[in-house]
């Protein structure tokens, strides 16, 4: 069994959970190789599939067209959104390597031609890292829920016509996608694999929910006391994390709401530690905040997320998070909102707190409830063994390895 992983990186959110699943399958005996167009890892079956200073420029001549068009008829996008060309054709480099299935995971900004799938004579299987398969080109539908027949008046563009670009770009992606017979949508999250179910875009094909995976053994919990001095951070407080990149851009990911609710927080006991972002403030909702900017280190990760007492993550709408299942996995209990592919990891009260949905007085009251100290003790050791049951990548990895058997013996 040969099986062809795509994803635009390996790195970041679905290239981080990508690049682990290729791990986790190859530790199984499987034969894979992880094709990428931007490549961090120094892993030899990861391939950047488009090398060389010219394919790079052309990747950037790819996405700016792509954004164009974009801005040509809808008059430029709000949040992102993607249309899946144009980009760079790998047609010739699959047939040459001639998988036995393709698993696809995040493949915009230039990375491959979606009409590629057109022609292609290979069972596929496409793991949801967002919305972006099934919507008419956002990668969140800002709760539109107009994927479910047809699109347009899309909320993400500035201005789309009821048959504007969302809706053609959906009928486009629907009509490329019926050519392939053998077809597997996979729900990372319980709420992505019902969302997918219900949309135009999936009747006919297959649907399964399975999980990412994390390696347990690496993402592991460190000394709390002993890590916060290492890294010059107070021994005396609370310490909240907060991750997320362009999070002013993007209200999605609830910079709003963590900023009210820190503010019910008393700065004599609470401080904040954020990852992916440089600032040059100091203070978050009143909290002194300590900016670490983009952390591309997992052992470094792994110390800040043992060094801290709690994750926030404040999204609005969210599949399978990577820093949900990595915080808990170094038994770090996390605060989110019950949205999303959240409740699959975050058991109220149990391992986290599952706050109502934009309540930002009850997402300060499961910030307070996670950082009592008793409570805490209790969380962490609930959080660890969590995601060592279900989200453990060996485990994870075998039923991927049903998955692809059933479905090329289906062939």
């Amino acid at each position: 069994m040969k099986i062809l992983h795509l994803c635009g990186k390996d790195f970041f959110g679905a290239g981080r959970a990508a690049y682990r699943l290729h791990q986790g399958l190859r530790n199984e005996g499987v034969d894979c190789e992880m094709w990428v167009g931007a490549k961090r890892t120094h892993d030899a079956t990861v391939v950047d599939v488009h090398p060389g200073g010219l394919n790079k420029r052309w990747t950037k001549v790819y996405v700016k067209l792509e954004k164009l068009k974009i801005k040509l008829f809808a008059g430029g996008a709000k949040n992102m959104f993607s249309l899946g060309g144009p980009a760079h054709s790998i047609r010739k480099k699959i047939e040459k390597a001639k998988p036995d299935l393709i698993h696809m995971h995040w493949t915009n900004r230039g990375f491959m031609n979606l009409n590629y799938l057109k022609v292609i004579g290979i069972p596929v299987v496409i793991s949801l890292h967002d919305m972006w398969w099934f919507t008419g080109g956002c990668h969140y539908d800002e709760e539109c829920g107009k994927y479910l027949s047809a699109c347009g008046l899309c909320p993400t563009l500035k201005n789309d016509g009821e048959h504007g670009l969302s809706y053609k770009h959906l009928q486009t992606k629907k009509e490329v996608l019926s050519t392939v017979a053998n077809l597997t949508f996979i729900g990372l999250s319980t709420w992505m694999r019902d969302c997918v179910a219900k949309s135009a875009i999936a009747q006919g094909h297959k649907v399964v929910n399975l999980p990412n995976g994390i390696n347990t053994e690496q993402f592991t919990p460190l000394n709390t006391l002993e890590y916060r001095k290492k890294l010059g951070l107070p021994m005396d407080k609370k310490l909240i994390l907060f991750a997320a990149v362009d999070v002013l851009s993007e209200p999605r990911k609830g910079y709003k709401y963590i900023s009210q609710a820190l503010s019910q927080c008393s700065p004599e006991d609470y401080e904040l530690v954020v990852m992916g972002e440089k600032s040059t403030e100091d203070s978050v909702g009143g909290l002194k905040t300590y900016f670490l900017g983009e952390i591309n280190n997992d052992a470094l990760l792994i110390e800040y997320m043992s060094a801290v007492d709690i994750s926030v993550v404040p999204s609005l709408q969210e599949n399978l998070s990577n820093l949900i299942m990595e915080s808990l996995a170094c038994a770090t209990p996390v605060v989110a909102f019950e949205i999303g592919g959240n409740a699959d990891m975050i058991s109220h009260r149990k391992n986290g707190y599952l706050a109502k949905d934009r309540d930002v007085d009850d997402l300060a009251r499961g910030i307070k409830f996670c950082c009592d100290a008793e409570q805490n003790k209790q969380l962490s050791q609930a959080a660890r063994q969590s995601v060592k049951d279900k989200f453990n990548i060996e485990d994870v990895s075998k039923q991927y390895i049903e998955l692809y058997e059933t479905v090329i013996n289906y062939q």
